[in-house]
């Protein structure tokens, strides 16, 4: 996908024509680019890499890319456990206990049945614990283990000898070994991973730097997959090229056998620099820079990192504290540079200490960190409570009421015909706040806001249902809302695997859309009558 010279694929002539999908690979005829489709499809992908000092590589659009697009779908070079994590199957990743776990034959580490120890990856740490003379042998299930702090470092340092190609491409990404070396991340890398390895297996193959540059390569590139239950971690070549942005122009989802596939929600011109979310976007700012510095080791200054109002949301404000005189307004961090310097009100410009708005927050998520989400009194209590220091649209807030949308009613239509009128009501109008909160600060994260849209179709259809029954003529409003939504809800889910909570409320979204389609056409036809 590197950019090309203008020749064609085939017959290395001078070329005009250019392939119209990812406009990379020029051909001097029509004939000579159905002779190289079965090469070419698989890098057919409208992006370009590009280098930079600043950036090192990157990915570019190499033309205008239209909304809904598939921008690549890349496998992974090598997947294997998080490093933190309980004990897993070596051969399909997914959670084990006590009753549910045999051991490999060879080896001992721990499986769930016969067929996951012949998988390709889990080859790798068999041969090295055979290679050590005796079975490795684990007895806790519950908590993370610290033997499989080293499994996807070891997975990806047999590639050297077992699959140079793909070893070569691990080689060109970045592992930061420099900036990591002395952190808290780095030392524990150095006694859990380079001498744990050394040790444990009685191994002297690798060196200790060529060890922790590895496992720095799994932290910076590493992606967390859902599709296990504990998610488990993957690295892919052209995927880890993608630049940071908390103002993302790209989604990611994956499908059942792990491949990556990214894709754009808007336009995107060519040449723009193509980007995805290393944290979680739903986060406030200053979380989401102490995460990024913590494990990605650099400071975002993206769009809305570089904004205090957070693109005007005001997402991570809190209500103004002044004595003087009643205030309405917010507090908001004085400098970008420094979170941590005093705050100063948007309205009456009163100046806050740092410690008074610290408190407030460490406190709310404390609180928010105990509490039982899937009870609706204690969200309402936890709203009520807090909004006396963090306004309706603060990232505590919006947690909070996401939980509340996803109560409300929760268990299908025949529990939303029994929520009370004031509740269902709360419920769309929680959606409704949300949905405008997240389509400004998170816009590429397509999980929360179709499953909001969702919960807002299904609020919206129960609103209209009770409007046909008081032969109220707003029904009609609310079912085309309701089925808007439930077509949003399909749009941006449809690309997630049925195997995930978001693909099945996707299929359920689709099977409710027919529905509300019938019943407006019916609906239209009794009106015209």
């Amino acid at each position: 996908m590197e950019m090309s010279t203008q020749i064609c694929a085939v017959c290395s002539v001078e070329s005009k024509l250019k392939c119209s999908n990812c406009a990379n690979v020029f051909y001097c005829s029509a004939a000579h680019q159905k002779d190289n489709w079965k090469a070419h499809k698989k890098s057919c992908y409208p992006i370009q890499i590009q280098t930079s000092d600043i950036f090192g590589r990157y990915l570019v659009a190499s033309r205008d890319i239209k909304p809904g697009e598939i921008v690549l779908k890349e496998s992974p070079l090598i997947s294997g456990p998080s490093q933190i994590t309980p004990p897993v199957c070596v051969g399909c990743l997914q959670g084990l206990s006590p009753e549910l776990k045999e051991e490999c034959e060879r080896c001992g580490w721990p499986i769930c049945s016969k067929t996951c120890q012949q998988t390709i990856d889990h080859r790798n740490e068999c041969d090295l614990t055979v290679a050590r003379g005796s079975k490795i042998s684990l007895k806790q299930f519950f908590s993370p283990h610290p033997t499989y702090q080293c499994v996807t470092t070891i997975r990806c340092l047999m590639l050297k000898e077992t699959a140079p190609e793909t070893w070569d491409k691990l080689m060109q990404l970045e592992s930061h070994c420099e900036e990591r070396r002395g952190s808290v991340l780095w030392l524990n890398d150095r006694e859990g991973v380079a001498k744990f390895i050394q040790r444990f297996f009685k191994c002297d193959r690798w060196s200790e730097e060529e060890i922790l540059k590895v496992a720095g390569i799994v932290q910076i590139n590493g992606h967390e997959i859902p599709l296990t239950e504990p998610p488990h971690v993957s690295i892919y070549s052209y995927a880890s090229f993608l630049e940071h942005s908390c103002s993302a122009n790209l989604t990611k989802t994956f499908n059942t056998k792990g491949d990556i596939i990214l894709w754009t929600v808007g336009h995107i011109k060519k040449g723009e620099h193509l980007s995805i979310c290393y944290t979680d976007i739903l986060w406030g700012t200053a979380s989401r820079q102490h995460h990024l510095l913590q494990t990605k080791l650099f400071k975002c200054v993206c769009a809305r990192c570089s904004d205090v109002t957070e693109l005007g949301t005001n997402y991570s404000a809190i209500k103004c504290n002044s004595k003087n005189e009643p205030c309405d307004g917010l507090l908001l961090p004085e400098s970008l540079a420094k979170w941590e310097d005093s705050w100063r009100c948007n309205k009456c410009s009163h100046i806050a200490e740092y410690k008074y708005v610290a408190n407030i927050v460490e406190r709310a998520g404390k609180d928010l960190n105990a509490m039982e989400k899937g009870k609706e009194e204690h969200c309402i209590k936890y709203i009520e409570h807090y909004g006396q220091w963090l306004p309706p649209h603060h990232f505590y807030m919006c947690d909070v009421k996401i939980a509340l949308t996803q109560i409300i009613g929760a268990g299908g239509p025949e529990a939303l015909q029994g929520v009370p009128e004031e509740m269902l009501l709360l419920k769309i109008q929680l959606c409704q706040e949300l949905l405008k909160i997240y389509q400004t600060v998170a816009s590429a994260e397509t999980r929360h806001l179709g499953a909001l849209h969702f919960e807002l179709h299904a609020g919206l259809a129960e609103w209209g249902r009770r409007g046909v029954q008081q032969l109220n003529n707003s029904f009609k409003g609310a079912f085309e809302e309701s089925l808007f939504n439930a077509e949003e809800a399909i749009r941006l889910l449809d690309k997630e695997p049925n195997i995930l909570p978001e693909g099945k409320i996707c299929e359920q979204a689709k099977v409710n859309a027919e529905s509300l389609k019938v019943l407006l056409g019916t609906t239209t036809a009794s009106m015209d009558l």
